[in-house]
């Protein structure tokens, strides 16, 4: 070997590219503040605010203006810093790989290079310690490495000569020569950091929010436009009395007609700004924010604000096995001796011949080591063997040690013992049984096999148990390693317990009509073994398909979509199958869950809707990730679930509550002038609307507390519009009763009839009154669909607290607006009618409620009885 000389360096670099993963170049911090205006509801905001500011010029509301440029400022910032923060994963990788240093050959001379200079065909040296940087293949020598940065598992893999290695493991011990194959955009890394550039589509927020304020903006435009024609209709024409030389006298006037036009402009433009709902940016980043504290104590930490809602409405949940439905750590049930008695404890065997000899396996054909706390050192799988056996007092001298080889699937241990020599063996059952000629009773007795059927037949009833088995026997007096005529000793029975919290988790999970697939590196027996224990495969849902990872392979996307609403388990799943499986279900419609832990999993996590890293995971998993659950136990992802699902309840409470007031408040501003009420709400007192309808409206909602009647709702599908059947129901009767209670309390003589004082002032300062407390009204009855207009109110003190707030701040402002709020102070008896009167429309809201849901319910019956006859 003699290595690559400069003009090969050259031409390898020119023919298969650097060892620079420099694909992607981040977005400023800037671009990505400006790329966040584009927001749907965003613009609208901006449109209302330059309309706000040049056509209403000199008499611009600049408290209005300042309340719409602040919504703005505070979503965009917050969404950019959010999705700045997010961007970092790639970053995070490119850092790991960044100055590190490499001993390749080179001219026939070892010497010492930066990672990015590595080549294909370069030779490179490795010992305890270093850094694999490029792909390759070992070809001289043996090293055992760590691929948990790759893979999220910590494992110690033998890599002998022949072997391939991937850039991003660790050489724990021995040292080798390797030749690189691959490098930079061409390894494996370096293809999971391109993934983690691409695009991901937009959460089901996002999308419904774009419906909604194209949806807004047409009619806010089309009422103004109403209103702006009502205002002058009514200037040139229901003034004159449809007096024609009048009617022209006032066209043919410039002054006159410019002055109207201005007036029935500032109108419009008051009610553009009314009817667009400047706090529900406002509102979603309060409700997203002040969530966060709580969702961290319950073990779910929030990196992508967006992500805590998208959670309630995932509908599939790709899951890992190990550490989030298991405990991750591997522990020895029992052994099972030839003769099929079960060794729950080593102690049952102090004193016999059989006990002795088992130790003498378990203990000297195993790498690791109890240090009087805990077993270290080694594979998962010897660590569970030896914490169970401990520090077992055997007198015996280790001869020598074959480590366990993947490719013959057993290890092997000479030890002498009271003078006597053994040859210890563990490993693969099929591997072992077959090589078994005698078997130990309890006696120490060797006896011949005459079949190892039975243990076959037991060995097949473990694995469909979930049980991991090794096997263990004996040579003894020998010191052959061959694999022939051994002494069967028994299995040792090992798994990794399922957490105590998975089984009613996965049954809350699928009553909330989400969907749960687990994806495992198991054997197809053993996964659905444990997909049964934990309730993924029940009786009592549809899913019960396991595919093997192979299988999956040769299977193209429309096949795997078309089963995919059957699929419980992926076994032997390779990582690649993770992102294939996400974008697979995301066409099929699906918005899908990605738990997952290593840097192989971060582009599924981010492809994913939402991303969940397990708090053991790799930095580059938790970065790729919208959401990481610290205690790494589906319990927490369904209280991601539950949180998502309460976050999207609120934003709907408040759009029924903003929606509905903006009907009453444009309706009467739109029919008023043909009553003959030019303003029935003032520009400032429509300011105060406002401010109740955004910023107090959102903090209300904002503080809504879980229900966990939500996890018994079915998911929202992506494509559904955020404004449902019962919203629409609720904001178009609700609206309309508080329009037709409003044009009542102007116009009838009875409400006039219901007040000490008639005159105009008077009634008008009782209308704003009346408007304001009714709004409070319809806060109570947005909040819940239920007839209890207090269900769970006591936890939403915030809530209490604002609606009180808001009615104190009103009662100020009818005693002490004066003209500023064209408000007179009223009677104390008118207060109280001007509230019952406001209340009406709780009692009107719970007679919509009790007759929807009686047409529900009779729809339904109907729709039971169809598919009965059917």
């Amino acid at each position: 070997m003699r290595g690559l000389s400069e003009k090969e360096v050259i031409a390898s670099k020119q023919k298969f590219g650097s060892n620079e993963l420099d694909a992607y170049k981040k977005k400023s911090f800037l671009r990505v503040f400006l790329s966040n205006f584009s927001d749907p509801i965003i613009r609208v905001l901006i449109i209302a605010l330059i309309i706000n500011v040049i056509f209403m010029m000199p008499s611009v509301n600049w408290f209005e203006a300042g309340g719409i440029g602040a919504s703005i400022l505070i979503s965009t910032l917050v969404s950019t810093i959010s999705e700045y923060t997010s961007d970092s994963a790639f970053e995070r990788l490119r850092a790991q790989n960044g100055g590190v240093l490499c001993r390749a050959l080179r001219d026939d001379k070892i010497v010492e290079i930066d990672s990015s200079e590595l080549v294909c065909g370069d030779i490179i040296y490795l010992t305890s310690g270093d850094k694999i940087m490029a792909d390759g293949e070992i070809i001289e020598g043996e090293i055992r490495v760590d691929e948990a940065p790759l893979t999220g598992e910590s494992k110690e893999i033998r890599k002998p000569q022949g072997s391939k290695i991937l850039r991003g493991s660790s050489v724990l011990q021995g040292s080798a020569i390797f030749k690189a194959t691959s490098v930079g955009k061409s390894t494996y890394y370096g293809k999971i950091a391109l993934d983690l550039t691409a695009e991901t589509r937009p959460s089901p927020l996002k999308h419904r929010l774009s419906a909604l304020a194209k949806s807004i903006s047409i009619i806010g435009y089309i009422a103004s436009a109403l209103i702006a024609f009502a205002y002058l209709f009514n200037s040139f024409c229901i003034d004159t009395k449809f007096n024609t030389a009048e009617m022209l006298s006032r066209i043919q006037n410039p002054k006159f007609v410019f002055s109207q036009l201005l007036s029935a402009l500032t109108l419009a433009v008051s009610i553009i700004v009314v009817a667009v709902p400047e706090g529900l940016p406002m509102m979603i980043t309060v409700v997203l924010s002040s969530n966060m504290k709580k969702m961290a104590k319950s073990n779910v930490l929030v990196r992508k604000m967006v992500g805590i809602e998208t959670s309630g409405n995932i509908n599939l949940l790709f899951t890992d096995k190990t550490g989030t439905l298991t405990e991750g750590k591997l522990r020895v049930k029992e052994i099972i001796t030839p003769t099929n008695e079960r060794i729950r404890k080593i102690s049952q065997r102090e004193d016999s011949k059989y006990k002795k000899l088992l130790t003498l396996c378990l203990k000297y054909c195993n790498e690791a080591t109890y240090n009087g706390k805990e077993a270290i050192g080694s594979n998962s799988t010897d660590r569970a063997i030896c914490s169970f056996i401990k520090n077992p007092s055997c007198n015996a001298t280790l001869l020598s040690r074959v480590p366990f080889d993947s490719s013959k699937k057993y290890s092997v241990a000479i030890a002498s013992c009271e003078n006597e020599v053994y040859t210890l063996f563990k490993g693969a059952p099929e591997k072992i049984l077959n090589a078994c000629r005698y078997y130990m009773n309890d006696n120490g007795e060797m006896i011949e096999i005459s079949s190892c059927e039975r243990y076959f037949k037991l060995l097949r009833e473990l694995s469909e148990l979930s049980y991991r088995v090794i096997a263990v026997a004996i040579k003894p007096n020998e010191k052959s390693t061959e694999l022939k005529s051994l002494t069967f000793l028994g299995f040792v029975a090992i798994r990794d317990r399922i957490r105590k919290e998975v089984p009613n988790a996965i049954r809350e999970v699928s009553s909330a009509g989400v969907g749960v697939i687990m994806i495992t590196g198991d054997s197809k027996p053993t996964a659905e073994a444990i997909a049964k224990e934990c309730g993924i495969i029940s009786p009592y849902l549809k899913r019960k398909r396991v595919i093997d990872g192979s299988e999956l392979s040769t299977m193209s996307d429309s096949e795997i979509s078309d089963m995919l609403n059957e699929i419980a388990v992926i076994s032997r799943a390779l990582p690649s199958d993770k992102t294939r499986l996400v974008k697979i279900a995301q066409n099929k419609g699906y918005v899908v869950g990605m738990t997952g832990d290593g840097i192989n999993d971060s582009a599924s996590l981010k492809s994913a809707d939402v991303g969940f890293a397990m708090g053991s995971g790799t930095d580059v998993a938790k970065e790729s990730a919208d959401i990481i659950i610290s205690d790494n136990n589906l319990a927490s992802i369904v209280n991601a679930i539950l949180f998502g699902r309460t976050i999207f309840k609120s934003i709907r409470k408040f759009i029924v509550f903003q929606l509905t007031m903006n009907l009453g408040a444009v309706g009467i501003s739109l029919i008023g002038p043909f009553i003959g009420i030019d303003n029935p709400v003032t520009i400032t007192q429509m300011l105060w609307v406002n401010i109740i309808m955004d910023t107090l409206g959102a903090l209300a909602f904002a503080s809504e507390p879980n229900d966990r009647a939500y996890m018994r709702e079915m998911p929202t599908r992506r494509e559904e519009s955020i404004i449902s059947r019962e919203m629409l129901n609720k904001i178009i009767l609700n609206g309309a009763f508080v329009l037709l209670l409003s044009i009542w309390f102007l116009k009838s003589d009875t409400a006039s009839m219901l007040l000490l004082r008639a005159d105009e002032r008077y009634i008008m300062s009782a209308f704003f009154a009346m408007f304001i407390f009714t709004g409070v009204f319809v806060c109570f009855t947005s909040r819940t669909s239920r007839i209890n207009l207090m269900a769970n109110i006591s936890k939403n003190k915030s809530f209490i607290t604002i609606m009180l707030s808001v009615s104190l701040l009103q009662m100020v402002f009818i005693y002490f607006g004066g003209d500023t709020f064209r408000a007179t102070p009223l009677y104390f008896e008118d207060l109280i009618r001007v509230i019952f009167i406001s209340f009406l429309v709780v009692l009107f809201d719970l007679l919509r409620k009790i007759l929807y849901k009686y047409f529900k319910m009779k729809k339904h019956i109907k729709q039971k009885k169809e598919a009965w006859r059917q």
